[in-house]
């Protein structure tokens, strides 16, 4: 631990974005606690990779949709780095199917961790980012522009941009910075269960001819979490390449 670093918790930590975001922020000298639900070995793997690169980082595990778990990775946080002043809501899950063939277990799973599992990480972040700190919450391109067999998935995100700009305007006071990010068409991610064909159309819908990378992501969220994004607050901001135009 470095008192002259600032500390930034990943939900999500352990996936293909949340661990692009993780490296990028690492690398720009933020300590790291990289949050992981149930993949440790990916967990482990993000930290030794940001150590290994002279970054500070740690893992701690939480289940994102028990408000006790999320308590407690925000306490391990401060225990560890001895306070929080970036918080990135990444944490998600997804299944597609149409609204017709799902089944209540599905819908309530993605409730539960996209929309609850937000909701409770932003509870906790409300309270302890210090002043002039940044949340950001990790949306879809889906929550702008649903397609068929995203209807949950695209409504429990269209929710956390509501959350955002709502939240913005309640930590505004304290210089605290909210906004959501919209990630297109990302691989490796979840975009990954959609297959080659959607994958080729989702290329040909950009301009630059290709789906988004984690880093592409990562780069934004970190553009956010640093000085530079001290004016931007309450935004919903669509990191697509161009897909979504």
């Amino acid at each position: 631990m470095r008192d002259d670093l600032k500390t930034a918790i990943v939900t999500g930590g352990s996936g293909a974005i949340g661990g692009a975001i993780c490296r990028k922020l690492a690398a720009d000298g933020f300590q790291i606690v990289v949050h992981y639900g149930s993949n440790e070995e990916a967990a482990s793997d993000v930290v030794e990779q940001i150590v290994s690169g002279g970054g500070c980082a740690i893992k701690s595990t939480a289940d994102v949709t028990d408000p006790e778990r999320v308590r407690e990775l925000f306490e391990a946080a401060e225990d560890a780095f001895d306070g929080v002043d970036v918080v990135v809501a990444n944490a998600g899950t997804i299944t597609k199917c149409p609204v017709v063939e799902m089944s209540i277990d599905q819908f309530d799973s993605m409730v539960a961790v996209n929309l609850r599992g937000t909701f409770l990480t932003a509870f906790e972040a409300a309270k302890r980012i210090r002043r002039n700190g940044r949340l950001i919450l990790i949306s879809s391109g889906l929550a702008a522009r649903p397609m068929a067999g995203t209807a949950v998935y695209s409504a429990t995100k269209a929710a956390i941009d509501a959350m955002a700009v709502s939240l913005s305007k309640e930590l505004g006071e304290r210089g605290i910075t909210v906004n959501s990010v919209q990630p297109g068409a990302t691989v490796p991610g979840m975009f990954e269960q959609s297959g080659e064909e959607a994958a080729e159309a989702f290329a040909a819908m950009s301009p630059f001819g290709r789906l988004g990378h984690p880093d592409d992501i990562a780069e934004a969220v970190a553009f956010l979490a640093g000085d530079s994004g001290r004016w931007l607050t309450g935004q919903i901001i669509r990191v697509d390449g161009g897909s979504m135009n």
